[in-house]
């Protein structure tokens, strides 16, 4: 039997290079973002299907290409949740403090903010 050999790059009209590149740059995409984990391996499959007809003297090739990526790195907040007094509920992401605020007086009427207390020591929720 004689060998045959297919050029990749020029297998249906090109479809499979240019399948083969697209997910390509999918993945080096993915490598280069600071959002996935550098250690999780990436995939890219090259998945061609041969059906032939009954006379065998034809047959249809599908190409398919995927690639696997790493996902995006899980986030986290952290959300301080309490009442308002009025029987409703309060959340709110609990982010770093403003240098040399110790504590924040919020007039319940209008929300003006009042001068913090500077003579206190530490972090208090005043109410």
């Amino acid at each position: 039997m004689k060998e045959t050999q297919i050029a990749l790059s020029e297998f249906a009209d090109g479809a499979l290079q240019e399948k083969f590149n697209i997910e390509f740059q999918k993945v080096l995409a993915n490598i280069h973002d600071p959002n996935t984990d550098f250690k999780k391996a990436r995939k890219l499959t090259l998945e061609i299907t041969f059906n032939s007809n009954e006379a065998r003297d034809f047959m249809d090739a599908k190409i398919v290409a995927k690639a696997s990526l790493a996902p995006s790195k899980e986030s986290t907040a952290k959300v301080l949740i309490g009442m308002d007094g009025q029987g409703g509920y309060l959340a709110s992401e609990l982010n770093t403090q403003i240098p040399g605020q110790q504590v924040m007086r919020v007039d319940k009427q209008t929300g003006e903010i009042i001068e913090p207390e500077a003579e206190l020591k530490g972090i208090k929720l005043v109410k």
